[in-house]
C-alpha cells in the first residue's frame, strides 16, 4: 500500500486549474465535479505522476483525487473569483492535527457584499450558501449594503471595533488620538474583539453545526472576518501555521489594498504624521495574528476552552466540529 495523498494544491493559470499532489499509487484517477461531497463521473488519468492539467470553466471545480489503496482526497481553488467581492475564499482543505481535513464548499469568508453582479448571485447559488452574516456597523450597512439574492438568509451581527473600520481610526490620528499603531495594537483589538462579541461568534458556529453553508463577510474581510476564521478553524484544530496563512493571504487577495493605503498614507502625512507607523493598519501581518492565538491561549487555554466560555455547548462544538470535518486518509467523501 502506497503512500497517502498530501500536499494538494491547485492553481489558477488563466484558463487552466493545475492540480499538484505528493504520495499516493501509480493508479490514481482524477474525477471533476462541481459538488464538493459527490465525485461524478468525469474521471480522468492524471498528466504525470502527482500532477494533472483541467480546463477552468465560470463553475465551481472540486477536484477528488481517487486512489483504490486510500480512497478520495478532494481539493479546489481557495479563491472564488467573483465580479464584486475580491477576497471571497473557501475554508475547506486546511489539514487539522490529527489528520482529518475542512470540509470544501461549507463555509466561505470574504469582504464586502454590496457590489454583487447578477452573476455572483448564481455563484453563491452553486456554491449552495443559505445563510450570510454581516459582520459590518450599522454605519457601514446604510452606506453599502449587501446585495443579495432573496433566498439566501441575512443576519446582521455587528461586531464593530476601531481596528476594522480604517476611517474612524483616520480620524483619530489626525486628532492626535493615536501616535502609532503596530502589530501589538491590532492583536489587542483582536482580542477585545472575542471578549466583546461572544453572542456573534457563538451564533455563528452553531449556524455550522446545524449544517448550515455559511458565508460571514465584513467590509475588508481581514479583521472582523479574520477572528471569525480563526475561531472556526481553532475550533476544530487546524494546524496554527495554517490560520495564520488564511490571515495572512488577505493581503495578497485584497485588489483595492494598494490604492486604499496610498489614500491612507497621504491623509496620514497631510496631518503631519508617518504613515510607516501604521503600516498594520491596512494589512494583515501574521505576527499580528500570531499574538492574537498568544493572548487566547493565555487567556482561555485554547480554541475549544473558548468557544465553551461564550455559551456553545459540548454537544454543538461536536456538531461542527463534524460538520466541518473529514477524515482524508480514506473512504469516499461523507
Amino acid at each position: 500500500m502506497g503512500e497517502v495523498i498530501s500536499h494538494v494544491n491547485v492553481w489558477p493559470n488563466d484558463d487552466e486549474l493545475i492540480v499538484s499532489w505528493r504520495g499516493g499509487s501509480a493508479n490514481v484517477s482524477v474525477f471533476v465535479s462541481d459538488d464538493p461531497d459527490d465525485a461524478g463521473t468525469d474521471v480522468r488519468a492524471p498528466d504525470g505522476r502527482g500532477r494533472t492539467v483541467i480546463e477552468r470553466t465560470g463553475r465551481r471545480r472540486y477536484i477528488h483525487l481517487f486512489d483504490p489503496d486510500h480512497g478520495f482526497f478532494v481539493a479546489a481553488e481557495r479563491r472564488i473569483v467573483m465580479d464584486g467581492p475580491t477576497n471571497f475564499r473557501d475554508l475547506g482543505g486546511y489539514p487539522t492535527e490529527d489528520g482529518s481535513m475542512t470540509r470544501w464548499g461549507r463555509v466561505f469568508r470574504s469582504d464586502g457584499l454590496h457590489d454583487l453582479s447578477d452573476d455572483d448571485h448564481r455563484r453563491l447559488r452553486e456554491l449552495g450558501v443559505t445563510i450570510v452574516f454581516d459582520l459590518r456597523s450599522e454605519g457601514e450597512v446604510q452606506s453599502a449594503p449587501d446585495r443579495l439574492p432573496a433566498d439566501i438568509e441575512h443576519v446582521h451581527l455587528p461586531m464593530s471595533s476601531d481596528v476594522a473600520q480604517q476611517r474612524s481610526m483616520l480620524q483619530r490620528i489626525i486628532d492626535g488620538d493615536l501616535p502609532k499603531f503596530d502589530e501589538d495594537d491590532m492583536s489587542e483589538g483582536y482580542l477585545r474583539m472575542l471578549e466583546g462579541f461572544p453572542e456573534h461568534l457563538a451564533r455563528m458556529v452553531t449556524a455550522v453545526a446545524d449544517g448550515k453553508r455559511v458565508l460571514f463577510h465584513c467590509t475588508a474581510g481581514k479583521d472582523r472576518t479574520g477572528i471569525t476564521a480563526m475561531t472556526l478553524l481553532g475550533l476544530v484544530d487546524v494546524a496554527e501555521a495554517h490560520i495564520l496563512d488564511d490571515y495572512e493571504i488577505s493581503a495578497s487577495y485584497r485588489v483595492h489594498s494598494a490604492e486604499g493605503a496610498a489614500w491612507f498614507g497621504e491623509q496620514i502625512r497631510a496631518a503631519g504624521y508617518d504613515p510607516a507607523d501604521y503600516e498594520a493598519l491596512w494589512g494583515s501581518p501574521r505576527p499580528a495574528m500570531a499574538k492574537t492565538l498568544d493572548g487566547l491561549r493565555e487567556k482561555w487555554g485554547d480554541h475549544a476552552a473558548y468557544v465553551r466560555s461564550i455559551g456553545v455547548d459540548e454537544a454543538t462544538v461536536e456538531r461542527a466540529r463534524a460538520a466541518l470535518l473529514v477524515d482524508p486518509r480514506g473512504g469516499s467523501p461523507a
